[in-house]
C-alpha cells in the first residue's frame, strides 16, 4: 500500500505490475477504461507503459473524486460505478477504439463491481478482458469488513459469472502464473469467450 509511482500512490502489488505488463503487451488494447482512479497512479502507470510498447491507447479513469493530476493521453472522469451509463453514453462507448481494456478497482462493494460487470458486458467482445481488482481484500481483512462489503469483489465475479460464466473464463494463466492466485486480483482477470 506504500507503493508509488513517479511519486503518485499507486496501490499495485508487485505481482499483478508484472501480469498487466504482460497482459498489456499482448492485448495492446487502444482503449483502457478504469473504474476507481484514487490518486491517479495507475493511470499513470498505465499510460506510461502503454506508451513504451508503441501502443495508440486512450485511458479513462473514472471516480467518485477524480484526482487533480493531469496525465498525458488520460482523461480522469466523474462517475458512479454503480451508475456507469451516466458517465459513459452510449454514443462514447460505441466510438471507443478497440480492442477495449477493463479494470474495476472502485469501491470493492460487492454490488459496485456487479454494476460495472453488468455494464461492461454489453460492450466487451470475445478477447477483451475485464480485470476485477482486489478480491484479496477477503484474506487482508477480517469477515466484519468483508460483510460490510457484501462479500467483496470475489463475491460479485461468482455471482456474474453464475448468469454470464458462458461467455467468459477467468484467466488462470494470469491468475496462476506466480502460483495459485498469487495475485490480488483473485480469480480476477476475466477473458471475453464470446
Amino acid at each position: 500500500m506504500r507503493y508509488t509511482y513517479k511519486g503518485v500512490p499507486t496501490y499495485k502489488n508487485p505481482f499483478d505490475l508484472a501480469l498487466y505488463q504482460m497482459l498489456l503487451w499482448q492485448q495492446k488494447p487502444r482503449t483502457l477504461i478504469e473504474i476507481g482512479s484514487k490518486w491517479g497512479g495507475s493511470a499513470l502507470w498505465f499510460a506510461d507503459i502503454l506508451r513504451s510498447f508503441g501502443v495508440d491507447c486512450v485511458i479513462h479513469s473514472i471516480d467518485i473524486t477524480p484526482p487533480s493530476i493531469s496525465v498525458q493521453d488520460v482523461t480522469f472522469h466523474r462517475g458512479d460505478g454503480r451508475n456507469l451509463a451516466a458517465t459513459l453514453p452510449a454514443d462514447l462507448m460505441e466510438n471507443l477504439p478497440r480492442p477495449m481494456f477493463v479494470i474495476e478497482d472502485a469501491d470493492h462493494h460487492c454490488e459496485t463491481t456487479l454494476a460495472v460487470l453488468r455494464f461492461f458486458d454489453r460492450w466487451l467482445v470475445a478477447g477483451e478482458y475485464i480485470v476485477v481488482e482486489d478480491g484479496i481484500v477477503d484474506d487482508l481483512y477480517g469477515p466484519e469488513y468483508v460483510a460490510r462489503l457484501m462479500g467483496g469483489p470475489r463475491r460479485a465475479v461468482e455471482l456474474f459469472l453464475r448468469d454470464r460464466g458462458q461467455d467468459y473464463e477467468i484467466d488462470t494463466g494470469l491468475c496462476d502464473h506466480f502460483g495459485t492466485n498469487v495475485t490480488w486480483n483473485v480469480n480476477g482477470y476475466l477473458r471475453r469467450v464470446r
